[in-house]
């Protein structure tokens, strides 16, 4: 399953994201808000929204804050992880802000892990700040080439989700290889 979002404009006081039914399942709708002044969009996952499987991605062209439960891989251009956010999977994005917990790998070009942040997995970057406080577990690795770790904001081969495009393409999230030869 992939879930994506076309930034919407939305008036000054947009309305509370509505939950939307669809084969049976409760979902939230993801909204873009539009700063003042800007053509810049943040979108949201609520501190009341759960996402669970084991083969999704999230993908978000623009800025992605998320303040709830996700069990999936997140690929955005901006990526900011809320104090009581719980992400489990892989996380690739140009910028990457943790005030939260991350279950697993993190790749971006700049990382901060906020006081508040929990990272439990290794983190592949160009810049990386670790503020006092914040919790890691896990190895770094400065990445030379910011391409190397880029996220993927289209779906692979290029292909609009769908329900006639078949199953959910897996991420294609690099994998290193660490040897401890001389």
């Amino acid at each position: 399953m992939v879930f994506s979002r076309k930034p919407e404009p939305v008036p000054a006081e947009a309305p509370a994201p509505q939950l939307r039914r669809g084969n049976g399942v409760e979902k939230q709708h993801l909204h873009a808000v539009a700063s003042a002044g800007a053509a810049a969009t943040q979108s949201v996952i609520g501190n009341d929204l759960s996402i669970e499987g084991e083969t999704i991605t999230i993908r978000c062209k623009g800025s992605l804050k998320v303040l709830g439960n996700i069990q999936a891989d997140l690929h955005s251009r901006q990526l900011e992880v809320g104090k009581e956010a719980v992400i489990q999977g892989a996380i690739a994005a140009e910028t990457v802000d943790v005030f939260g917990r991350v279950n697993g790998a993190i790749m971006g070009t700049h990382v901060v892990l906020h006081a508040t942040a929990e990272v439990e997995g290794d983190i592949h970057s160009h810049l990386l700040s670790i503020e006092q406080g914040a919790a890691f577990d896990g190895r770094s690795r400065r990445v030379n080439d910011p391409s190397q770790i880029a996220p993927q904001l289209e779906r692979p081969g290029g292909l609009a989700a769908s329900a006639s495009t078949g199953p959910a393409v897996p991420p294609a999230v690099p994998t290193y290889s660490y040897s401890t030869n001389g």
